[in-house]
């Protein structure tokens, strides 16, 4: 086999196997996907508003509420394939870490030791993003904080 027919075979495989992983990673739920995100961006944003309140106590309750809303990712990716599956659930686990190191620096009320445990949770959400297409993804800082019923002053 030539130079030149070797190469086109190696380009065409490359091209083929690129396109493979690309269809592999789709999500079968790509909606509940999306959902999923979002609703841990819109927590994410929760935590950041109480940073800047200096509402320290409160952490632990998003952190919760971060835990929970990781329910919806599971349910999500429970029907992927088991690898694709086992990559998001482990990415998954790293970002629930990062959240529950959010809620245990609350407890020292150093805003900037708080800072940087939210910033951390920000890197791991974007690695968690990153494994889907781009119009899935929900960033932190995409959403809004929930409002919460009750008024002004309602956590």
């Amino acid at each position: 086999m030539t130079t030149g027919k070797l190469a086109s075979l190696l380009f065409v495989s490359l091209v083929l196997g690129s396109i493979q992983m690309v269809c592999a990673t789709e999500p079968k739920s790509p909606e509940q996907v999306h959902t999923a995100l979002r609703i841990l961006a819109s927590v994410y944003a929760d935590m950041e508003a109480k940073l800047k309140n200096q509402q320290f106590e409160r952490l632990p309750h998003e952190n919760q509420e971060f835990q929970d809303g990781s329910g919806a990712m599971r349910d999500a990716i429970a029907n992927e394939p088991a690898d694709f599956k086992a990559k998001v659930q482990a990415s998954l686990d790293e970002t629930l870490a990062a959240a529950q190191h959010v809620a245990d620096s609350s407890k020292s009320h150093d805003a900037t030791q708080v800072k940087a445990a939210i910033d951390a949770l920000a890197a791991s959400m974007r690695a968690l993003n990153g494994m889907f297409a781009e119009a899935l993804r929900a960033e932190p800082g995409s959403m809004p904080a929930p409002q919460h019923g009750g008024g002004p002053g309602a956590p």
